[in-house]
């Protein structure tokens, strides 16, 4: 039947291929395919090139200002968490009683105060931390018997006649932001300052506090910037510039408008020439100042890179058009070729010769139609090999079939038929009066039965604690006298509902790790308390312990998050808890070479049982 199938289908393809070469060879082919080319691809491809490049200009000023406004905001953001972070460490300074004990002390003794100065490290711990970011800070103290030093200034009136030091006490403790002149020896640039007045928790005033930023790295923000960038303060006040351009008087105006936070941009001119503003506008710290970091891009720059570009884009479009006709003539001559030779193949496969080419080259229609042909009549030829091949594979399946059915009836043995089994033998070690025996079946199918069933739903702390005895006593028949074991636990801590299966695996850690090597007796307790908010639950061991470097070791791996893990181990029981309760909750691991380790759990109280447990949060 698939023979007969298979020349049908031969007829029909052959038949159809046929149909499809005539109509091919009845036309003018390669001159009918350059006018094509030409007339439905080409000539419509140029009007929409050359409209394209003429609308890409545009499309390029756009993207150079929106562009212009992202890298502002991102720059403007980041020095707003500079900023930010200097405001927070004025802060320490408030309420400081070292500092307030130094402003209101009347010194006589000139050791006394250099020592007090000496003492005092909130000036060197701003330094350190913020030490790229911070050149100095000082403290202006009205204080007439102090000696002023780099830190510490004594007030007199020139100062208190200053703008800026009027404006931090009228304040009254507030933060403010001046430009102010570096107080060091060799550099008496300006650049941009904190200052607030410091008073105490009785209102009385302490001093003003003045924290002068580094100009360079304020300059580190803008000088690496294409287009020229400044920062202003209060839209009067140029802090720092990466170049020379426009007055800024002459952008006053546009900036005194925009002094809601947020980026703004406009196009403004001024000195006859255009310009592209843009302009992030934010509040410093908890004060009312702001700064605003300015970018002023010429927009005839701007047009120039966008012609440039436009220039490089026609050239490569017109490549483009001459390579794909030139690419069309050769194609339409070669499939002309190839057309003739298919003719004659399909008259030798007509004719019963099916002795072909391998291919006629190329990857497109023709070649398509033609591996059709070979295909038909590879597939004859492969008839009998498939169905061979078929039968092989039936038999096959079969036998799969037959292997996974067995597999299916050996898999039956199920939970019940092994808990039966144990009690038909805990019956037998009783008819046998073996008592031991028989207890130690009990609690082995005890044991057994939580393992299996245990699942996310929370058990209480006495049900967790049978499970943990039974355990306890299958080891005693074991060890004997070799271990001893102590459980104390709270009255009210007995129906509080925890995770189950974690005080087994600690347990049992604390046996194989801690006391199956040890000479003599060894111990193991277990403490259970608890308080209003947590339970607390004590393993201690007096086994070999861990060693320092171990138990560094131990802490890492416990704290690494991993519940693929093959065994229930101390890091899944860390991990397990940390999932359903919370970060403050775990285990926490001591331990002494040679004498003890104990392991601290500290759980939530819980007098109902939560909702199922799932590892795979």
């Amino acid at each position: 039947m698939r023979v007969i199938e298979l020349k049908k289908r031969f007829i029909r393809q052959r038949a159809w291929i046929g149909s499809v070469t005539d109509r091919i060879l009845g036309t003018k082919l390669r001159t009918r395919m350059l006018f094509l080319y030409i007339a439905g691809g080409a000539l419509p491809m140029v009007l929409i090139g050359l409209y394209l490049i003429n609308g890409t200009r545009q499309i390029l000023v756009d993207r150079a200002e929106k562009g212009e406004m992202v890298e502002l905001e991102l720059l403007g953001s980041e020095t707003k968490e500079l900023l930010s972070s200097i405001s927070a460490a004025s802060r320490t300074f408030y309420f400081d009683a070292d500092l307030e004990e130094i402003a209101q002390k009347q010194y006589k003794d000139y050791g006394e105060m250099v020592e007090d100065y000496r003492q005092y490290t909130g000036f060197d711990q701003l330094g350190n931390s913020y030490s790229r970011l911070v050149a100095w800070s000082r403290v202006y103290l009205d204080n007439d018997t102090i000696v002023e030093n780099a830190r510490f200034v004594k007030t007199n009136r020139e100062i208190k006649d200053q703008q800026w030091y009027q404006k931090a006490v009228a304040l009254r403790g507030g933060e403010t932001w001046q430009r102010m002149s570096l107080p060091l020896a060799l550099d008496h640039s300006d650049t941009l300052a904190l200052t607030r007045l410091l008073r105490t928790i009785k209102g009385q005033d302490v001093g003003v506090l003045v924290i002068y930023l580094r100009g360079e790295r304020l300059r580190e923000q803008v000088e690496n910037r294409e287009s020229h960038t400044r920062m202003v303060l209060n839209g009067e006040q140029e802090i720092v510039s990466n170049g020379r351009s426009v007055p800024l008087a002459s952008i006053k105006p546009s900036l005194e408008q925009w002094q809601k936070e947020g980026v703004f941009q406009e196009n403004i001119k001024t000195e006859g020439e255009e310009y592209v503003l843009t302009c992030y506008t934010m509040k410093m710290g908890e004060s009312e100042d702001v700064l605003q970091i300015v970018s002023m891009k010429s927009y005839q720059d701007i047009l120039s890179q966008a012609n440039r570009q436009n220039r490089r884009s026609f050239f490569i479009f017109l490549l483009s058009v001459l390579v794909s006709i030139s690419m069309i003539m050769v194609f339409s001559w070669s499939f002309g070729n190839r057309v003739n030779r298919f003719l004659k193949q399909m008259e030798k496969a007509a004719s019963g010769d099916f002795d072909l080419e391998p291919s006629l080259g190329g990857k497109d229609e023709i070649s398509d139609l033609y591996g059709y042909l070979g295909t038909m009549i590879n597939d004859i030829q492969r008839l009998l090999a498939e169905i061979y091949q078929e039968r092989i594979h039936a038999e096959q399946l079969k036998t799969k079939q037959r292997e996974a059915e067995f597999k299916v009836l050996a898999s039956q043995i199920n939970p019940h038929f092994l808990y039966n089994t144990l009690e038909t033998i805990r019956m037998k070690a009783r008819l046998n009066r073996q008592p031991e025996i028989e207890e130690l079946v009990k609690m082995l199918a005890k044991i057994l039965r939580k393992n299996i069933r245990a699942g996310g739903q929370d058990v209480t702390i006495s049900e967790e604690l049978e499970l943990v005895e039974s355990y306890l006593k299958i080891q005693k028949y074991r060890f004997e006298e070799r271990i001893q074991y102590r459980i104390t636990v709270e009255e009210t801590a007995k129906s509080l509902y925890i995770l189950p299966l974690i005080l087994q695996p600690l347990v049992e850690n604390s046996i194989i790790h801690g006391l199956e090597t040890k000479e003599g007796t060894g111990h193991i307790l277990i403490d259970i308390r608890c308080s209003e908010e947590t339970v607390k639950i004590t393993v201690e061991d007096d086994g070999a312990g861990i060693s320092p470097e171990r138990l560094l070791e131990v802490r890492r791996e416990v704290n690494r998050r991993n519940l693929n893990r093959p065994h229930i181990g101390v890091s899944n029981v860390h991990q397990r808890i940390r999932l359903k309760y919370g970060e403050p909750y775990g285990l926490t691991i001591e331990s002494l070479q040679g004498k003890m380790t104990r392991i601290l759990i500290t759980l939530p109280v819980r007098q109902e049982p939560d909702a199922p447990y799932r590892a795979s949060q």
